[in-house]
């Protein structure tokens, strides 16, 4: 018995030291300025230090559309964060030279120069460790390229970084490189994605091409930005529609990593986190819809399920089953309730709480929530409306962060 409670206290110790010493995402931040006469902006904070884990209105520097990228030491105290535009520090003031973040002719003539709203593209932005510097960031982001005579007229062709340096304004800060270029393919908006190398120092990022369906593993190491491997994934190009209507996620294993569009339906392949390569390619398809559909998928914290968000639909899928469509199972159905306006299946994330939250399309004062995702089908535990924010929060997105507590 003796034996038994040291084995119990030991990897209790274990784990509270393991969960202690990764808290990277645990500070979300998002919305807009509420009260336009009040100084300061009105944001809404998670914070998941805090338990039970509510959510709270909370002064900060910066609003969001849909780029999001913020990130924690690994005690969970927020470091900075940005909206795409610019740079706050943990003090929620503008880092020196950390203004005009994807700056260029489409934020000075289409968004008009105006960063109080954020950066849009929800996927396309997050924020990574240097692997050869403790101090050191890397904020991963593409910019909106603007032609007015090319078709389109709106188009990813760069992807960039931006280097944060933290030993410098006493410990708030400084970005030190910005916009530089690490590559010019040509890329979908949205669908980036982020997962740890099996060293547990270097970083795998993800991206897939505009057109064809090719996907790109690019890996961060302390040499800088390599081009490791080019993999085409799916069986078809992408549908004209791909762009921005989906996004991408590695599972919190790492193992797989999938990538879902109503447009394209669902791919999900096996990944090498110690080579970037793609394997034992597995999809589901869905019609594809007549009008402009949103759709997302988030992985259970146990790896085996996927959850599609499709605009009026959820739906599970089992990746255990050899056959995916025999895996889906319809979860719930948007049941038409505006809170202001429409509570649709928009974009979702899965949490430090091991929940899933579901953002609606639209401004909204709540979210959805799978409580277990880790059960099959309905047990789940799926409620709409099951989280209710203390105000308003515009469309828009959560932090793209990596895969965190991976191994």
């Amino acid at each position: 018995m003796k034996k038994i409670g040291l084995i119990y206290f030991l990897l209790s110790t274990f784990l509270s030291i393991s969960l202690a010493q990764s808290k990277q995402d645990y500070v979300w931040l998002f919305g807009n300025d509420q009260v336009i006469q009040e100084e300061g902006i009105q944001g809404i904070r998670f914070d998941f230090n805090d338990r039970p884990f509510r959510p709270i209105s909370a002064d900060q520097g910066l609003s969001f559309d849909q780029n999001n990228a913020s990130i924690c030491d690994k005690y969970g105290n927020l470091l900075f964060y940005t909206n795409g535009c610019a740079v706050a520090n943990r003090n929620h003031q503008i880092m020196p030279n950390g203004d005009s973040i994807n700056s260029g002719n489409f934020f000075d003539m289409v968004w008009r120069g105006d960063c109080k709203f954020g950066y849009p593209g929800g996927q396309d932005i997050t924020i990574l460790p240097d692997p050869g510097y403790d101090l050191g960031y890397y904020i991963i982001h593409k910019t909106v390229e603007f032609v007015p005579d090319s078709n389109p007229s709106t188009f990813m062709k760069y992807l960039k970084y931006t280097y944060v340096d933290l030993s410098l304004e006493g410990g708030l800060g400084e970005v030190s490189e910005k916009n530089e270029r690490f590559d010019s393919i040509g890329y979908l908006i949205g669908y980036m994605a982020v997962i740890s190398h099996s060293n547990h120092k270097d970083w795998w990022i993800v991206q897939p091409k505009d057109i064809d369906n090719i996907f790109y593993s690019y890996l961060l190491s302390e040499d800088g930005f390599e081009l490791v491997d080019s993999t085409i994934l799916g069986d078809t190009d992408f549908m004209p529609n791909t762009s921005a209507s989906g996004d991408a996620k590695f599972s919190p294993d790492g193992t797989k990593y999938a990538f879902f569009s109503l447009y394209n339906g669902l791919w999900v392949y096996d990944f090498d986190r110690a080579t970037g390569q793609f394997s034992n390619f597995k999809s589901l398809a869905f019609t594809p819809p007549e009008n402009v559909k949103f759709s997302s998928v988030e992985f259970s914290p146990n790896s085996r399920f996927v959850y599609l968000s499709a605009t009026d639909s959820l739906y599970q899928v089992d990746l255990w089953e050899n056959d995916l469509e025999d895996g889906k199972v319809l979860i719930d159905t948007y049941d038409g309730v505006q809170d202001p306006f429409g509570t649709t299946f928009f974009v979702s994330a899965l949490a430090p709480d091991c929940k899933i939250y579901i953002r609606p399309g639209s401004g909204s004062n709540i979210m959805h929530v799978v409580n277990k995702p880790n059960e099959k089908g309905l047990a789940c535990d799926f409620v709409e409306r099951g989280l209710r924010l203390p105000q308003a929060s515009s469309t828009g997105s959560y932090p793209n962060f990596p895969r965190w507590r991976v191994d």
